[in-house]
């Protein structure tokens, strides 16, 4: 599948307070930077735990409730630019369900998105990702392997208004995305520490 337009969109919505893809309603307002956590519960699925957690997330950063929660194989197909050919893909490499979280930091601009895919076996799962790593674009960014198979690559954000770094990594049937934006620079530390946190607890 090819989701990175989903992230950039996502990293979007959150900066500009507008409707996310699939008709998800626009990030609360209610988010607000704090020097102290906000303990925010994300919706309940199986695979919530595999996003990351308040406790994960620098300071700052805040759960965006309405652009996060399951997703279905035909969401996910949607975000790709041929969700057609998305959709054929995922059924082949055995989807069966995915979860997407948001974070934000109104103060700074920094956003986050992580999507967390399950496939039926590991094959599918390897082969999926696969899919998306030779569809990659950036800068790619050497470091050390999270998970089973990864890639790390930094990109300019859309207007050239800061940078995205982007993980995508694997582990037995579960896929992920970690994408953080920041402006002036993204520091791919922060992605690629949080990936290693979510594979650890696969």
């Amino acid at each position: 599948m090819r989701v990175l337009g989903v992230l950039v969109l996502l990293v979007l919505t959150a900066c500009s307070g507008g409707s996310t893809p699939g008709g998800d309603p626009a990030p609360s307002t209610s988010a607000t930077a704090s020097p102290i956590a906000v303990d925010i519960v994300l919706p309940a699925d199986p695979l919530r735990d595999l996003v990351p957690r308040t406790t994960d997330l620098p300071p700052g950063l805040v759960a965006i409730l309405a652009g996060s929660g399951p997703r279905d194989a035909h969401a996910i197909a949607a975000y790709s630019a041929d969700p057609t050919k998305a959709g054929v893909l995922l059924e082949q490499h055995g989807f069966r369900s995915a979860y997407v979280a948001q974070y934000a930091d109104p103060a700074s601009g920094r956003v986050l998105s992580v999507v967390v895919s399950r496939f039926s076996t590991a094959a599918g799962a390897s082969a999926d990702l696969d899919a998306d790593l030779g569809a990659s674009t950036g800068e790619q960014v050497k470091a050390a392997t999270v998970g089973e198979k990864s890639d790390v690559r930094r990109q300019p954000l859309p207007g050239g208004k800061g940078e995205l770094v982007t993980v995508r990594f694997g582990k037995g049937a579960t896929t992920w995305l970690v994408a953080y934006g920041a402006n002036p620079e993204a520091d791919e530390k922060v992605a690629i520490d949080l990936a290693t946190t979510l594979a650890s607890r696969a």
